[in-house]
């Protein structure tokens, strides 16, 4: 698994309103662009304050279809500006109506006393009195490449004095880190494996098709997160639908049957159902009823803006995503 085969979409609606987000779009959040996921903040916003909500798609684009196991993401570098960024990981679905009633966002701060090697505890300073919590997946790394993962204690992990979290973690540290704001702790997003999958297949009709010899084939670039209903036309004819993907195709049980995505730009297919499965004896009006999973998980993310923050021309700050191929 190489780099490129992991990508950030955009969801079908991008706003400020209740019905931002929603699904996974086909279009892609192109790294170190200016304004690529939030728009400017106005001088409005900045003086009043506001909280603006982006959702997008952490994609496995792997063409050889392996699996992004362990895939994570977190904040990488903290914003250079007053305002400040949280993480949530959401569905395949919900907008922001429902996003902004949930809780247990996750930041990124950094760390206030020095710790030494064996250590199980660390004090950490947040932009405000919460980005972490007990149970929470936490990276702490620095400027000289050194990085580790640790769990906070799940109960009494966290506690809070103002800003600053001291945190117990359920390990010891590696390695003894200095009191500074280049050492960051950034608590950690964990999807597991990022894989296209298939499952729930119902057949409704007269005939056979033998989907544990062989199932739907899937593949993690065309594959997306839908429900489809295969129709058939005559005895051996059929057309499939897509709930969110609408009318793909027909085909019939003598051959392979592979809807392409043309939304993809690379030839890859929605799935293949395979002509070898099919077996019995179809009639006008049967039908088969399976989903497809899209190799990909949802993340919200907050831009909180303190009323009267400052200016800042240029301002960013930076997400990393980690995967390991399987």
């Amino acid at each position: 698994m190489e780099n490129t085969d992991l990508i950030l979409y955009k969801s079908v609606t991008v706003s400020d309103a209740g019905a931002n987000g929603g699904r996974m779009s086909y279009t892609q959040v192109t790294s170190g662009i200016l304004n690529n996921l939030f728009p400017n903040v106005s001088q409005s916003e900045r003086t009043d304050g506001v909280t603006k909500y982006r959702k997008f798609f952490f994609k496995n684009k792997n063409a050889a279809g392996e699996t992004a196991a362990n895939s994570r993401i977190w904040i990488s570098r903290r914003s250079d500006g007053g305002d400040y960024f949280r993480l949530k990981a959401g569905t395949n679905t919900d907008i922001q109506s429902q996003a902004d009633d949930y809780t247990n966002w996750l930041g990124a701060g950094y760390l206030y006393n020095a710790i030494g090697t064996d250590a199980t505890r660390m004090d950490v300073v947040f932009d405000t009195n919460n980005g972490v919590y007990n149970s929470s997946l936490i990276r702490i790394s620095d400027n000289s490449g050194k990085e580790e993962f640790l769990t906070i204690k799940g109960s009494g992990g966290v506690s809070w004095n103002g800003n600053i979290a001291t945190i117990l973690t359920t390990t010891c540290f590696r390695s003894g880190y200095p009191a500074s704001q280049d050492v960051l702790i950034s608590a950690v997003i964990d999807f597991g494996d990022l894989v296209a999958s298939t499952d729930n297949w119902s057949e409704a009709g007269s005939g056979t098709y033998n989907e544990a010899s062989y199932p739907v084939e899937v593949n993690n670039i065309g594959t997306v997160e839908d429900s489809w209903t295969l129709q058939f036309t005559s005895s051996v004819a059929f057309t499939v639908t897509g709930a969110n993907s609408g009318l793909v195709g027909s085909g019939t049980v003598s051959g392979d049957f592979s809807p392409v995505n043309a939304n993809v730009g690379t030839g890859d297919y929605y799935f293949t159902l395979l002509a070898s499965g099919w077996g019995g004896s179809w009639t006008l009006g049967d039908t088969i009823i399976f989903q497809t999973h899209h190799a990909a998980a949802s993340v919200w993310i907050s831009e909180n803006v303190p009323a009267l923050t400052a200016s800042r021309t240029n301002n960013e700050f930076r997400l990393k995503l980690y995967a390991e191929g399987a």
